[in-house]
């Protein structure tokens, strides 16, 4: 049935491209847009925080390896959502959604006690110095949960992103402990 010239869909340019990867799902879902409120928090607030998160005092005696696997993983989960469109329309996208808002508010939150209650018992333990560590894993969790779906049409799951994040997170744990100060 023919809906008009106004409903064909574009060509799949020889299949590499999905149904789904209209402009307006590609870049209105886009899943890096997930990533910028990330940013605004990270680079609106790095440089409030006290001394021993600057980049200098963070990456010493932190052996090469591990900085290049993490920013090496850093790269992939900022990187694999740009091919990936979010949604809300099955059980674990909405809950998803909520992981994604209570990890940007953790993050947010670890950051704001660094910077503004530097000296508590919180923010001089390690759990609390490495807090803006940790809670990346609830809002990367949170994208991967609501980016079900790939607009390129190659096989995709989201414990793939899922997999990926978890090692990252390791990482950069394991990485804010050894520059844990105390």
């Amino acid at each position: 049935m023919d809906g008009g010239a106004g409903s064909r869909r574009p060509e799949s340019f020889g299949g590499l491209v999905s149904e789904e990867s209209l402009p307006r799902t590609a870049v209105l879902r886009n899943g890096l847009l997930l990533i910028i409120p990330v940013m605004v928090i990270t680079f609106g607030l790095w440089s409030a925080l006290p001394a021993p998160y600057g980049a200098e005092a963070f990456d010493r005696g932190i052996p090469s390896w591990l900085l290049s696997a993490e920013n090496a993983l850093r790269l992939a989960i900022f990187g694999i959502p740009v091919v990936l469109y979010f949604g809300r329309q099955s059980e674990v996208q909405v809950r998803g959604w909520y992981v994604y808002l209570v990890g940007l508010l953790a993050y947010l939150g670890s950051y704001l006690a660094q910077i503004y209650l530097p000296a508590s018992a919180w923010s001089s333990s390690v759990i609390g110095f490495t807090a803006p560590a940790w809670t990346t894993l609830l809002w990367l969790a949170g994208i991967g949960l609501v980016c079900e779906r790939s607009w390129l049409a190659l096989p995709w799951h989201r414990w793939v992103y899922l997999a990926v994040v978890a090692v990252f997170v390791t990482v950069h744990v394991a990485h804010a402990r050894m520059a844990f100060p105390g």
